[in-house]
């Protein structure tokens, strides 16, 4: 068992936007076969920039606030309770396009 409490995790920066901060709550080392499970905040206007991961699905909770996924071209609104699975290779981009702090969870499985 292992119990994490967010506020007691270092925030990081966000690879694709080093502005956003996240905060790994379970690493690989924790999750066999995944790569982390995350928890990030975007601040209104905030994006993650395009970028595709050749070996690794991604799935995106959303914890509270408005976003949009976009996917190989096709954008996806994302609000309080929307799930989003992205496949190995999709070239995706998340953006807040709230007025308030866009919370997400979000963790990488290995393919």
């Amino acid at each position: 068992m292992k119990i994490v409490q967010v506020d007691d995790v270092a925030a990081e920066a966000v690879s694709h936007n080093p502005e956003i901060l996240k905060r790994v709550l379970l690493s690989g080392r924790d999750l066999p076969g995944s790569v982390r499970l995350s928890h990030a905040m975007f601040a209104p206007g905030q994006k993650a920039a395009a970028h595709r991961h050749k070996n690794i699905c991604e799935v995106f909770y959303i914890l509270s606030g408005h976003g949009l996924m976009t996917i190989d071209g096709a954008a996806c609104p994302l609000e309080q309770g929307s799930c989003i699975m992205i496949e190995a290779g999709e070239l995706h981009e998340l953006a807040n396009t709230g007025k308030t702090d866009l919370a997400v969870i979000y963790f990488g499985l290995s393919r």
